[in-house]
């Protein structure tokens, strides 16, 4: 029988499949109150982004102006100019990232960070959970409003930057996520989230919510729709082959 992991990665295009993808790309949005209260308006409007599949690594093309690229690892981030030279950088910024100042204001290397953070999980999970060292634990369901869903607890390891290590995914009787909990580095262990994963879409056989809305999260487990904390829209997403050949540039749309 299968575990509720396994029915999660199927649903989503399957363990073997991802295992051939070098990199996503994909044309992003993101904003919300999470950016505006830290005096950044909205981050990314139609970006053109690339995903490793096997490190935390993002590009982000022509931004913070064009000819330029945003660039985020799990150590580092920097913008780079069109030559290769580095124009900004930072070094350990998830550490950085928790000072008392990131609670009221942003640079743009602050809005890198949180943006490449935000695409690595969003368009590498739920793959992410195939890698070494994450711990899983299916738990009792979630019943909302009539809905049921299945709840699948995840601690990453600690060379998986995230908003929070410790996460609860839920998925629906196909096994599609259609939200995910948790309690964000940004605020600190005393206010949860929730993101709520909505329509999602097939490319080249993979699946994902391409509507992404995060609000707070009650002890019941309602989430407070009329506060959205952030939001993120996807599109165009495409793959590049992980095998080096011939073909190994080549994208499926």
């Amino acid at each position: 029988m299968k575990t509720l992991v396994d029915r999660i990665i199927d649903s989503h295009g399957g363990a073997e499949r991802w295992r051939d993808v070098g990199e996503v790309l994909a044309r992003v949005s993101m904003g919300g109150l999470e950016f505006t209260s830290r005096m950044q308006g909205s981050p990314l409007q139609e970006a053109e982004v690339t995903v490793s599949a096997s490190m935390p690594t993002v590009s982000i093309a022509d931004w913070p102006e064009p000819g330029c690229t945003g660039r985020f690892a799990s150590s580092r981030v920097w913008i780079e100019a069109a030559d290769g030279g580095v124009l900004e950088e930072r070094c350990g910024p998830g550490a950085v990232f928790r000072t008392f100042r990131h609670w009221f204001l942003w640079d743009r290397l602050d809005v890198l960070y949180y943006c490449g953070l935000s695409l690595w999980q969003a368009l590498c999970l739920p793959f992410s959970l195939l890698r070494s060292g994450c711990e899983l634990e299916q738990l009792e369901p979630l019943e909302l409003a009539g809905e049921r869903l299945q709840a699948l607890r995840v601690v990453f390891p600690a060379d998986v930057p995230t908003y929070s290590p410790d996460q609860i995914l839920y998925a629906d009787a196909a096994g599609l996520l259609r939200r995910m909990d948790y309690a964000p580095n940004l605020y600190g262990a005393f206010w949860r989230v929730g993101q709520s994963l909505e329509e999602h879409e097939s490319f080249a056989g993979f699946v994902h919510a391409t509507r992404r809305r995060v609000f707070p999260c009650m002890p019941n487990g309602q989430l407070l729709r009329a506060t959205r904390l952030g939001w993120m829209e996807i599109d165009d997403v495409s793959y590049t082959r992980r095998s080096v050949s011939a073909d190994s540039g080549a994208t499926a749309s």
